[in-house]
């Protein structure tokens, strides 16, 4: 019988012993490392989700429809501060900014709360919200005639601060179709009203004039040229064969201001009018797609296959570029002046860092125009049901890491977030 080698047996366990403790070591070390990540990974999304870099000085116009908290109307929204100071129970037509312009501060927009028998449009400076006054509805000086404001039609505010909107014409008789479009242009410093005049004659001077073609009228979207010189807008001729009322063509037209009756062709297009650049030099187009007009030749060019209309300070105020947002997804630059107008994507949402990566709304640039700021949810395919994150970046490519400067609280992220230069 052999002599039992305890040596042999004590070394195998303890060469045993030392390897079971050097794998808990190694899995210690493992799950020490893990948790070190996790707990960094936390941090970075608190400080990226939940604590906002405050830029000093930011203020915005925002609006709530109501709450059981919060009043319905305007707000101005100071970043610095986080306040949410109510400045008005007016707000624009569906809580958004297509129903509202913004010019050498000064904003107008059409609302559907209005004092009785005021017209919907409303204006104020943004220094002087307590002053919030209603343009007025032009007189016809017939008691079988009157003057509608349409709602559904964004008015502009003039370099020099007065407002265009559109009118209608109509018969005080409620079977009667017979109406006439045309243009208002409101001095608030002289109480003055300006009339575009009956487009009819124009219309009926163009060489598309059908057999049936009664007149002419005007509707949907216009814009203004930078030095506040021209309105450009759409008239369309009309016509009640057998009894029918009637669209028979449509013309994109300038206006010159303080010249009644002075509209004058650039196009024939059913497309509307959705933005002029701040340069003067194109008038952009929507319908089937997005169309550039050179105003310097009424040159007709393509430049992108989706409509878009184009809302305050998504217009560069000296040159041809212009921001777009996709709703949900992204933004991206385009330059007017290049043969290739578009630039790049600035902000793909789906690479946003962070949970904040459904863009919201609100896209517009910052006064220097060297950076832009938008709005993203948490949600993104976002339906404004959830807060809002404002976030700014440099007018660069595929951004990824905005700067957080705050967040709306749910009752005030609707369509209405614009940047006051304030």
């Amino acid at each position: 019988m052999l002599p039992i080698n305890h040596y042999a047996k004590s070394s195998a366990m303890n060469q045993k012993m030392r390897l079971l403790s050097h794998s808990i070591t190694q899995i210690s070390r493992f799950i020490f490392l893990l948790l070190c990540f996790f707990s960094l990974s936390l941090l970075t999304s608190c400080i990226e989700d939940d604590e906002p870099v405050v830029a000093s000085g930011n203020k915005f116009l925002v609006a709530s429809g109501g709450s059981a908290t919060v009043k319905a109307g305007l707000y101005e929204y100071d970043v610095t501060k986080n306040s949410f100071d109510h400045i008005s129970d007016y707000y624009p037509h569906y809580l958004s900014l297509e129903y509202l312009d913004y010019n050498n501060n000064r904003v107008a927009f059409t609302t559907d709360i209005k004092p009785a028998e005021s017209s919907c449009i409303a204006y104020a400076d943004i220094n002087n919200w307590a002053g919030l006054k209603f343009v007025p509805i032009p007189a016809t000086g017939d008691p079988e005639s009157y003057f509608a404001v349409p709602t559904a039609i964004r008015p502009r505010v003039l370099k020099d601060g007065k407002i265009v909107y559109n009118v209608v014409w109509n018969t005080s008789n409620p079977w009667d179709d017979y109406h006439i479009g045309q243009l208002a242009i409101y001095d608030p410093a002289t109480n003055n009203i300006e009339l575009s005049g009956d487009p009819s004659g124009f219309v009926l001077a163009q060489p598309e004039k059908g057999a049936d073609t009664e007149g002419g009228s005007m509707s949907g979207a216009f814009d203004v040229s930078p030095d506040g010189k021209y309105v450009y807008c759409q008239v369309y001729g009309y016509g009640t064969s057998w009894g029918q009322y009637h669209i028979d063509y449509k013309f994109i037209v300038s206006y010159e201001v303080g010249k009644p009756g002075s509209y004058k062709r650039i196009a024939q297009s059913y497309e509307t009018i959705s933005g002029v650049t701040g340069n003067g030099k194109y008038l952009v187009l929507s319908g089937d797609g997005l169309r550039k007009i050179d105003l310097s030749s009424n040159a007709l060019e393509k430049f992108d296959d989706y409509p878009n209309t184009f809302s305050p300070n998504q217009v560069s105020k000296n040159s041809s570029k212009m921001i777009k947002m996709w709703r949900g997804s992204g933004c991206g630059l385009f330059d007017l002046d290049d043969a290739a107008p578009w630039q790049f994507t600035i902000i793909d949402g789906s690479k946003l860092s962070g949970s904040y990566r459904g863009l919201g709304h609100g896209l517009q640039f910052s006064p220097d125009e060297s950076k832009i700021i938008f709005t993203a949810s948490s949600d993104f395919n976002t339906n404004y049901a959830s807060p809002l994150r404002v976030f700014s970046c440099p007018v660069a490519e595929n951004i990824t890491k905005p700067d957080s400067i705050g967040t709306m609280p749910v009752e005030y992220c609707t369509g209405v977030f614009l940047l006051l230069n304030k």
